[in-house]
């Protein structure tokens, strides 16, 4: 299995993202082709090798024409969905710009649809983005992992004015991830970086052993005044000797609340929130409470390391008074996407292996409804053709 380990000691941007996954020996040229997929035009990525406190490393920089606009996230989502990208790429791009969204929908008190991105909505952060989840997958990385970030102090100057350090959004995606405050006057890690690293970190504790293949270096855009600005990247491989990958060093734990008093209504917020405070799994089963009462009893499964921020998501949006917390393990099968033909057309199908054995082949349900909808038959039938052809893995 391969890992990619970020080391954003000296915070984190798209563009040091793009370069650390260069200087691991990723092709610009693949870079650029696999991206030329999106329907937008006038970009160009330009690599040059530089020097930062006297380490060398790979700046990018994303040049692209005069923009007068403001995207939504749904205008997003249209430039990324209809592409021909691998569909885990647009799956994490996706994911990376939803928690943007809700980070800036709180930061300012609105609805998510009603977000207009300023400079992450603009086609240099989107070409970060994706490049970003498109570099990864063109590396074959199967899993990320990242340590502390650093972030700065003092303001920064955005779109809506003179702003704190870490920025709002900045500051809220970065809830429940260890943060390194230092003294640099600047903006170390932007809501772009921040997006990506969120969007598709695992683990935010020490790897598993790994032997190392390559580590490279992106390199941000000034020179660090206490620190050399740099984002380190380094990519190896797991041994698969072990026929399962555990959950980081920290463990995992259980947290269960039989609720008998909570509204139905708020259920489907509570469970989002929970899973946005870092949480691995969250649900809920009926049950009969101690009063012989009708009840749910709520089940969240967490990393140790995100159990402070997910508490008190717990108590503020329940109504329970009490939770039991427990260690338990954590089996995560190792999974990769892999594009099967279709007599309605390509589907992507997920697949679950045990060590080295493929047990699970499932094809990607939303992609089997938009070929449902293109054909004009029903989606179960859809669903039955791609899992004959994935069963054929299987076997």
């Amino acid at each position: 299995m391969k890992i990619a380990l970020f080391n954003p000691s000296s915070g984190i941007s798209g563009n040091m993202i793009l370069g650390a996954l260069l200087d691991n020996g990723l092709a610009l040229e693949d870079l650029v082709e696999g991206l030329r997929v999106l329907p937008v035009t006038g970009w160009n990525i330009v690599a040059s090798t530089v020097k930062r406190g006297g380490l060398q490393g790979t700046h990018v920089e994303v040049t692209i024409p005069e923009e007068h606009v403001y995207r939504h996230l749904s205008d997003i989502v249209d430039i990324i969905q209809p592409s021909s990208l691998p569909t885990p790429v647009k799956l994490s791009a996706l994911k990376a710009f939803q928690l943007l969204a809700e980070a800036e929908a709180l930061a300012h008190g609105i609805a998510v649809d009603e977000v207009h991105f300023h400079e992450v909505g603009a086609l240099d952060a989107i070409i970060d983005v994706v490049g970003s989840c498109l570099g990864l997958h063109l590396l074959g990385i199967d899993s990320v992992y990242s340590s502390a970030v650093a972030v700065g102090t003092g303001t920064v100057l955005c779109a809506h004015g003179v702003m704190p350090l870490p920025a709002p959004a900045t500051a809220r995606l970065l809830k429940g991830v260890p943060v390194t405050q230092t003294d640099e006057p600047s903006e170390l890690t932007t809501p772009t970086g921040a997006a990506v690293l969120t969007a598709l970190v695992e683990s935010w504790s020490t790897p598993p052993a790994y032997v190392g293949l390559s580590s490279g270096m992106g390199a941000g855009t000034r020179e660090g005044k206490t620190r050399a600005n740099l984002l380190r990247l380094i990519i190896g491989e797991v041994a698969s000797v072990a026929p399962v990958v555990s959950t980081d060093s920290s463990g995992c734990i259980q947290i269960e609340a039989v609720i008998d008093d909570l509204d139905p209504r708020i259920w489907p917020v509570l469970n989002a929130k929970i899973l946005k405070a870092g949480a691995f799994d969250c649900y809920a089963r009926t049950c009969l409470g101690k009063k012989g009462r009708p009840a749910m009893e709520l089940v969240v499964h967490s990393p140790e390391s995100a159990r402070e921020s997910v508490l008190p998501v717990i108590f503020a949006h329940s109504s329970t008074l009490g939770v039991r917390v427990a260690s338990v393990e954590r089996i995560v099968l190792r999974r990769e996407f892999q594009q099967m033909t279709t007599s309605f057309g390509d589907v992507a199908v997920k697949l679950g292996y045990y060590g080295d054995k493929l047990v699970s082949a499932e094809p990607e349900f939303e992609e089997c409804v938009a070929l449902a909808e293109a054909a004009g038959v029903p989606v179960k039938i859809v669903l039955q053709t791609a899992r004959g052809v994935a069963a054929a893995l299987l076997s």
